[in-house]
């Protein structure tokens, strides 16, 4: 234990020895690694709020207005919903007369006011509106609904063909580049930290061959190193994390009211800043290990 303990008090201390010694060095890894994990926050937040965005329209959408014909019994308007209902493709199913269609066009700023003084009666048909499950379930009710007989072959649902894959097709984009983006930012910073590590360990080549000729292993010489790169990753992450934060917080505060305003995630940003600190230190452990696994083999 006490020999366990002597190693890790050495290879901390020899971590911030060679911080010290190579400060320029380091710092400009620091720097550089934390633009990196500033990209990558960025990436994760501008794509958390766009694919939420998309979410949040996509919810709008999963939406199925069904129209029923004039005439229908009010028997098989209840017959057909509780078809719909007990499809595990939907969540809800609501009725809708044509005095609540009438209602609900009015509130939304139509003109469907004049058009009815001027009809004299209401030609909004009622309808049954199913909330669905997920957004490609809409095509397959669609094709449900467009067959039964009740419903309006005129005008069958409110289905838009456009619309709807285009916003799943938003969304699986954004969500795969902003994955593939950051992954490639890693990397970068991997080899970032590999170059900073190397630099170091051959700043200390004559001291690690005199330990390793004292008898020192591998894992002695390549401990000191590996928690330098931990320490260079938890300060970009650091460095990173405060920019991203405070970044984020006045884009919400200057667009606060407005219509386009960002909203503000707070479960979210603290997420992204525990995982720019575990990915910061990750990064740096792997690539100090490759960067000295690979003097150590030599």
């Amino acid at each position: 234990m006490r020999r366990f303990i002597a190693a890790l008090w050495f290879a901390l201390r020899s971590s911030l020895q060679n911080f010290r010694r190579n400060l320029g060095v380091s710092i400009a890894g620091v720097c550089t690694m934390g633009l990196i994990l500033l990209l990558v926050g960025g990436v994760a937040v501008g794509t958390h709020l766009l694919t939420s965005t998309l979410h949040d329209q996509e919810s709008r959408a999963s939406k199925l207005k069904i129209y029923i014909q004039d005439g229908v019994s009010l028997a098989d308007i209840v017959n057909f919903q509780h078809q719909l209902q007990s499809d595990s493709r939907v969540l809800a199913v609501s009725f809708e007369n044509k005095d609540q269609a009438y209602q609900e066009a009015q509130s939304k700023g139509t003109d469907i006011a004049t058009a009815v003084n001027a009809l004299g009666s209401n030609p909004l048909p009622a309808s049954l509106n199913v909330d669905v499950k997920q957004l490609r379930y809409l095509v397959q009710l669609d094709q449900v609904a467009r067959a039964d007989a009740l419903v309006d072959p005129s005008q069958p649902t409110d289905y838009n063909s456009d619309v709807t894959p285009k916003i799943q097709a938003w969304i699986t984009g954004i969500e795969v580049g902003g994955g593939i983006l950051a992954m490639i930012l890693l990397a970068i910073s991997l080899v970032i930290i590999m170059n900073t590590i190397r630099t170091a360990v051959y700043a200390r080549r004559t001291e690690i061959e005199i330990m390793k000729l004292v008898g020192a292993t591998d894992w002695f010489v390549r401990w000191p190193f590996i928690l330098e790169g931990i320490l260079g990753g938890v300060l970009a992450a650091f460095l990173a994390s405060g920019i991203l934060a405070a970044a984020y917080r006045f884009a919400y505060s200057t667009t606060r009211g407005d219509i386009f305003a960002i909203p503000f995630d707070a479960a979210f940003t603290l997420l992204i800043v525990a995982a720019l600190f575990a990915g910061g230190g990750v990064v740096g452990a792997i690539g100090s290990y490759l960067g000295v696994r690979r003097f150590l083999a030599a």
